[in-house]
């Protein structure tokens, strides 16, 4: 599955630019970078006997691209982004957890995703140059990278390996609202607030033995569209 997603993402991002210079179905395409600073990742456990331990940063970084319609009030938002997720949670069940025996464990995992939005964005009139736009739709991400610090009673580690004891997808709901203000006549600067709140167990449930966790996050929208 991984591999699958991997390469529908690749597909995408090559449909993308080549169309950057042309239209899509007579709508012009308008490309972007961006840095997305996430002040808040939280892993939510949905069963008694976890709790949340603290909230960790991270980063979205990638190309945007916005498919216009409607005049120049509605776009589809999409692109490709790698995402950085820390987060910490804490198992007061002995018989839950990957190291099991101990009703006080604490789980960080530090997650990496190769991750594409797909929403709905709609925009304002131009105002002396900036416009409002509000967000919404979904995101997909295919893991790249998982590690895991773990305290156990008198097991402690640092930096574990993960990747097999997390789920290669996360999906979610995308929610956002922010602004865009001509920098020049084909730059615009990006800016916004944007939640991401997941549906996917982020642990396996035959490994953990923990139900659903899933992930939220809060994030800065920052970028440049040209």
């Amino acid at each position: 599955m991984k591999r699958s997603l991997l390469l529908t993402m690749a597909c995408m991002l090559t449909g993308i630019t080549l169309f950057a210079q042309r239209s899509f179905y007579g709508r012009p395409i308008r490309l972007g970078f961006k840095v997305d600073p996430v002040f808040v990742n939280t892993l939510r456990p949905l069963e008694n006997g976890l709790e949340k331990d603290g909230s960790g940063f991270g980063v979205n970084y990638g190309l945007m691209a916005d498919i216009q319609f409607s005049d120049t009030r509605g776009a589809f938002a999409t692109g490709l982004e790698v995402a950085h997720a820390s987060s910490s949670i804490l198992i007061k069940d002995a018989s839950k957890g990957l190291y099991s025996g101990s009703d006080n464990q604490q789980y960080k995992l530090k997650l990496q995703y190769l991750q594409i939005p797909l929403s709905v964005k709609l925009k304002t009139n131009d105002i002396n140059g900036l416009r409002w736009w509000g967000q919404f739709g979904t995101y997909m991400g295919a893991l790249i990278g998982s590690r895991l610090d773990y305290t156990s009673g008198a097991k402690s580690e640092d930096n574990v390996n993960a990747m097999k004891k997390t789920n290669k997808v996360n999906m979610g709901l995308l929610v956002g609202a922010g602004g865009e203000y001509r920098l020049a006549e084909k730059t615009d600067l990006y800016f916004g607030l944007g939640f991401e709140n997941g549906f996917t167990d982020i642990t396996r449930n035959k490994d953990w033995n923990d139900d659903k966790v899933a992930l939220n996050r809060w994030a800065l929208r920052l970028g440049v569209f040209f």
